[in-house]
């Protein structure tokens, strides 16, 4: 939300307020490539099947002028068939994208981005399950105090 809310703040700025045109076109220009991060970051999804699974994908494409989508390909494996896909159709899925200011040269429409999944552990307290190392060792504190305190 604070990208969000940043990109807003930068496109409210008045045009009278830039001291240049050099300072407005790299505005212009990040504030396009913000829209795009933000688009891609709501159109993120994390596959149900892929539960317990976490990685990074690495993903090239390209757009035209117009914001369409024309090619798109996994750079680098996350290490899951499944993580890798989430990320291909995350890219489809944010088509189509903003289209980029004029001064955005022909070579600035090939992004190769990271996309990172992460699989968060739900706590025992919320439904999930103690991690096993924790209950070998509350085995091992168990049976300590038991040895000690046999009538307690």
């Amino acid at each position: 939300m604070a990208g969000l809310f940043g990109l807003l703040l930068v496109s409210a700025i008045p045009s009278y307020a830039q001291t240049d045109s050099k300072t407005a076109q790299m505005n212009s220009v990040d504030t396009w490539k913000q829209q795009i991060q933000t688009r891609l970051a709501s159109n993120r999804a994390f596959p149900p099947a892929a539960t317990g699974q976490s990685g990074t994908a690495k993903v090239k494409f390209a757009i035209d002028r117009q914001g369409k989508l024309i090619s798109k390909e996994l750079a680098e494996s996350s290490g899951s068939e499944l993580l890798d896909a989430a990320a291909l159709r995350m890219i489809e899925r944010s088509e189509p994208f903003p289209e980029p200011p004029a001064e955005v040269k022909d070579d600035m429409l090939n992004f190769t981005v990271p996309v990172m999944f992460f699989t968060k552990k739900q706590l025992p307290w919320a439904g999930g399950k103690w991690p096993e190392e924790w209950v070998e060792e509350q085995k091992k504190v168990d049976t300590k105090i038991r040895g000690i305190c046999r009538g307690c």
